[in-house]
């Protein structure tokens, strides 16, 4: 390897240790940051492993790539994990450890190796010819539960974005954008790392892979410290997913008739009018209905079969529609004031939202209706 490689994957080992501290000691730290931290250790210590196999001594070398060989088989697990605690800010629970038994079982394929030093060197420095079965099947486990887990994630991110729809009208719809980012980056990392493979580890497609994961990694971990709450849905950690779980119930709808739909619109859109709901930041599905005297489960049906239209979409009309209404009377209005006075929760949502609705920045229509 290359001296300015070597020098690249001590600079982002040390980085992920010291990351890794940042992201575990902070006090009142989430468990998306934790899962975080535990992600970035391993990181750098399959980093640090990699100088190992070229500088390393033969008495080390051996205990260390059994030690880590298989720490990216954890991978999937905690990207899952992270996604799924960052969006609904719940605690992670032991039933949680379920999902890292492939990273488990690959160990237990290969536990005679922490025995048998000398097998494990001799299996990395023949290559793939010399690989056990146990360990060409641990290596499948490992490459397997990484695009299983990105199907799963996938799935999740789509149920999750369908369903937080339907019960809320304040989060960043940015977050899940973002989200989607993060996926395909991660295929891409696995991508290399099992062309690299194929490849008889390749040196090119290995350092790529490393660096790539790097990023994604120490990126996402970077922002999660300076901002716990980066990929946070509204909503506390007990209603986002009883909101989840409750609205599963929601695909069986269909009971009312078209008057009796008719007539419970004109009365959210009444209360929505005269009593202007939409400009509580925190308005939800559920405080909704309770304000109509409708439940969640007759609301829910009303917006999407009389409106077309889920919670998040129907709030956010009216929002928008109020911010268009202020700007073409008052072009002085400062827009943050304006934003958060509708019933955003923020400027970043503000702008994202009223960009989606509208095509432009709420600076670019202010500009448009004040010529």
């Amino acid at each position: 390897m290359p001296v300015l490689l070597q020098y690249l994957y001590a600079i982002g080992a040390f980085q992920g240790f010291i990351l890794s501290a940042l992201l575990l000691c902070t006090p009142s730290v989430s468990d998306a940051s934790r899962i975080l931290g535990v992600w970035c250790v391993f990181l750098a210590i399959g980093l640090t492993n990699v100088l190992n196999i070229y500088i390393g001594e033969n008495g080390t070398l051996g205990l260390l790539l059994i030690a880590t060989s298989f720490l990216p088989a954890s991978y999937g697990a905690l990207l899952y994990q992270y996604c799924r605690h960052s969006l609904l800010g719940d605690r992670f629970q032991r039933r949680d450890l379920l999902h890292f038994l492939p990273f488990i079982s690959c160990y237990l394929l290969n536990v005679d190796l922490f025995f048998s030093v000398d097998q494990m060197e001799q299996t990395h420095t023949q290559g793939a010819n010399s690989f056990t079965v146990r360990h060409t099947l641990a290596s499948v486990i490992m490459f397997g539960q990484a695009y299983v887990y990105m199907a799963y994630t996938a799935y999740s991110i789509v149920r999750y974005q369908r369903k937080v729809q339907n019960n809320y009208a304040g989060f960043n719809p940015d977050i899940f954008d973002w989200l989607w980012i993060v996926q395909g980056f991660n295929l891409i990392i696995w991508s290399f790392k099992a062309a690299a493979m194929f490849a008889s580890s390749n040196l090119f497609l290995v350092v790529t892979g490393d660096l790539l994961i790097v990023v994604l990694i120490y990126g996402i971990g970077m922002a999660q410290w300076r901002n716990p709450q980066l990929f946070k849905i509204a909503g506390s950690a007990q209603e986002v997913p009883s909101a989840i779980e409750f609205d599963r119930g929601q695909q069986l709808s269909g009971a009312l008739d078209e008057d009796t739909r008719a007539s419970l619109l004109a009365t959210v859109v009444e209360y929505m009018t005269s009593q202007q709901a939409f400009l509580d930041s925190d308005l939800s599905l559920r405080g909704l209905s309770e304000a109509v005297g409708v439940s969640t489960h007759h609301l829910s049906e009303v917006l999407n079969h009389k409106e077309g239209q889920n919670f998040y979409n129907f709030v956010n009309d009216y929002r928008i529609r109020y911010v268009c209404e202020r700007l073409e009377s008052d072009s002085d209005v400062k827009l943050l004031d304006l934003g958060l006075s509708s019933g955003f929760s923020s400027k970043s949502t503000f702008n994202s939202v009223f960009k989606k609705h509208t095509g432009l920045t709420p600076s670019q229509y202010r500009l448009k209706y004040s010529q």
